[in-house]
């Protein structure tokens, strides 16, 4: 078994995931990575980076606690990040809840049962990061199950941290608003909308996760580290009545 610093990133292949595994890796951490379909991108991701990969699909519960049991015997690890999410829209007059099935399952249990698995195990001082959304604090109308699925992993950091905090391990979330990582195919007006007058880039959110892992964060835990450019705090209507005053 693996005893050096060990992270476990979920989704790492792509995106915010590989943003977070490099720069754990970067940072001297151990990083075993999971992915589903990106076979590729993560081959590249262990190359460039000494990345261990797993192909694990999340959607299927046995799968996930299988994997959850036996990772242990490979690795001990001090971080873990559930990373890894789906976005599905669709109307709410085509709403199917397979597709609200599958994001909680994804989203929100799946974290759930790694949280268990290895937080239970960590030694003193192990952090767990919970990559949320900011669209947990506001109502959908094409992502119902996603927007409820963030909101409810919120809920969940929360509770971890109560428990997990008297064996020494912290727990936090990370929520990200309008970051340009890959999941998004049509354009958005968020850019105009931000303070700082920009999408995220997913090492903006990588750079929070590696922070809320460290030392430097021993005191936080159960915190929501909105990581936005300001966006939630902008009322669209005001920002339009402003610039029309000059």
């Amino acid at each position: 078994m693996t005893s050096e610093r060990t992270a476990l990133v979920t989704g790492g292949a792509r995106g915010i995931g590989r943003s977070i595994a490099e720069k754990l890796a970067e940072s001297g951490w151990k990083v075993v990575a999971t992915y589903n379909t990106g076979l590729e991108d993560a081959k590249e991701l262990a190359r460039t980076h000494g990345v261990e990969i797993r192909q694990l699909d999340l959607t299927d519960r046995s799968k996930t606690l299988d994997f959850a049991r036996r990772i242990h015997d490979e690795f001990s690890f001090g971080a873990l990040v559930n990373n890894a999410g789906i976005l599905e829209k669709q109307s709410f007059e085509e709403f199917r809840l397979d597709v609200w099935d599958r994001t909680l399952a994804v989203n929100v249990t799946a974290p759930l049962i790694l949280a268990q698995s290895i937080g239970l195990r960590m030694s003193p001082g192990g952090s767990i990061v919970n990559i949320a959304s900011t669209d947990a604090y506001i109502g959908s109308f094409r992502s119902i199950a996603y927007s409820a699925s963030k909101a409810a992993l919120l809920s969940v950091t929360r509770s971890l941290a109560n428990v997990l905090g008297p064996r020494g391990v912290r727990v936090n979330a990370v929520t990200p608003g309008w970051v340009d990582s890959g999941i998004l195919t049509e354009p958005y007006e968020a850019a105009s909308l931000t303070p700082l007058g920009r999408n995220g880039s997913p090492d903006d959110i990588a750079k929070v996760v590696a922070f809320l892992l460290s030392g430097e964060a021993s005191f936080i835990t159960g915190a929501s580290i909105v990581t936005d450019g300001g966006y939630t705090g902008v009322d669209y209507f005001m920002k339009k009545e402003n610039e029309s005053l000059g």
